[in-house]
């Protein structure tokens, strides 16, 4: 299945932050990036959710899930902030 990446929250913080991501076919998560910047912290939590820690060096753009079905990226951006 393709991923959806439906939503986030919160919309906005520092790196550190937790995000929460909500979607469909979510399982098969292999990476979540920020505007680019790879995470190396996140945990798959159920099929419509994966909560992931912005990591060092993320800006301010959008999110993309990748799992075995393909990418899917937000439409609304991340704010990052210090």
């Amino acid at each position: 299945m393709t991923p959806q990446l439906k939503s986030f929250t919160p919309g906005k913080g520092p790196v550190g932050t937790q995000v929460q991501i909500t979607g469909v076919s979510l399982t098969q998560t292999t990476a979540v990036s920020f505007n680019g910047v790879a995470a190396t912290e996140f945990t798959v939590e159920s099929d419509k959710k994966v909560s992931v820690t912005v990591p060092t060096g993320a800006t301010t753009g959008t999110i993309s899930i990748t799992t075995a079905g393909g990418t899917a990226t937000s439409v609304k951006s991340f704010t990052v902030k210090d």
